[in-house]
């Protein structure tokens, strides 16, 4: 198990001194669910519950839920519907069983972890997945596995929530390099980069804007959950009815966490931990919390983003790399 410590952002804690907290989602292929489904819950000490063919809670104590589920909507309804016992439906079910174990995705959702102890629980969990067979992103071309991080953050006012998309927009060049993510996730559509007039919006020396006004600026340029960095949950939380205006998916759920959905998952190679894309992020908050480096670096990165072509090339990446540091 991967015993180096897990670092901590500049701002660890909360206004009223409570641990920050982080929600954790691994995608893999390879373990049948509900063999997930007990591995998990041996490994944690928790108490499995069967929800259905395809979904699993797991009550661990000091933590809360834990879920493995189907990574499949359309499979977990059918589940759903194969619990009554009938001829028919108990075919669903052998049909859902099949899938799982054969082709669809699971994924293991933690509840929001302390990020002062959450390092020895991933890690001890991503070694018993990789032990027991696990796959992850690079094991075929067509995997675009990935882990979500659900971030705490300090607190929710408009100004630290622009920090932290200002710091992103700057890092995100860096943060594909430095994490080696994986060309079948680049190429989905689930981790794309903001749009560049965002980019160049929010990043100008004198942007500045209360709650209402980023959200606004926000879904007028991204009105989209298919971001490296998915503001909606936040913003759903803060201001539900004005997200629901502008974004009609019935998967953005409210959440006072920011959603950073870039990190491969590599659950299938030996030596990785959740540890390094949590590296990745701390140093983006690190910049998010440094005023000085945060304006230098918006500077620098507006400079670039004008330049014809800036995407063909790793010049920015390099330089962001001043900024970024691990």
């Amino acid at each position: 198990m991967n015993s180096t410590p897990w670092p901590l952002p500049p701002r660890p804690a909360k206004a009223d001194g409570a641990m920050r907290r982080v929600g954790v989602e691994i995608e893999l292929q390879g373990i049948e669910v509900a063999q997930l489904a007990r591995l998990t819950a041996e490994v944690l000490g928790g108490a499995l519950i069967q929800d259905s063919a395809a979904m699993f809670t797991i009550d661990v104590a000091g933590q809360g839920e834990w879920r493995v589920e189907v990574d499949l909507l359309l499979l977990k309804e059918l589940a759903r519907e194969a619990q009554s016992g009938d001829s028919f439906k108990a075919l669903l079910a052998d049909v859902v069983e099949a899938t799982t174990s054969l082709v669809v995705p699971c994924e293991i959702v933690s509840p929001p972890l302390p990020m002062d102890t959450m390092g020895p629980v991933l890690d001890e969990l991503v070694q018993a997945l990789y032990k027991a067979g696990a796959r992850g992103t690079r094991h075929t071309p067509w995997y675009a596995f990935g882990v979500h991080l659900n971030v705490d953050v300090p607190d929710a006012s408009a100004a630290t929530l622009l920090t932290y998309l200002q710091a992103f927009v700057c890092a995100y060049d860096w943060l594909v390099w430095h994490g080696k993510v994986d060309l079948a996730r680049r190429i989905t559509p689930y981790i794309d980069a903001f749009p560049r007039d965002y980019d160049l919006l929010i990043t100008k020396p004198n942007y500045t804007a209360d709650m209402t006004l980023l959200i606004d600026d926000y879904l007028a340029h991204s009105p989209t959950r298919n971001r490296a960095l998915d503001m909606l949950p936040m913003f759903s939380q803060v201001d539900p009815a004005r997200v629901q205006r502008a974004v009609d998916d019935p998967l953005v759920q409210a959440r006072p966490a920011l959603h950073y959905r870039l990190a491969n998952s590599s659950v299938d190679e030996p030596d990785w931990s959740i540890r390094q894309p949590w590296v990745e992020w701390v140093a983006l908050e690190r910049l998010a919390a440094d005023s000085d480096a945060l304006r230098e670096c918006c500077a620098a990165f507006r400079k670039h983003r004008k330049q014809w072509l800036h995407a063909m090339n790793a010049d920015w990446r390099r330089e962001a790399g001043r900024w970024l540091h691990v």
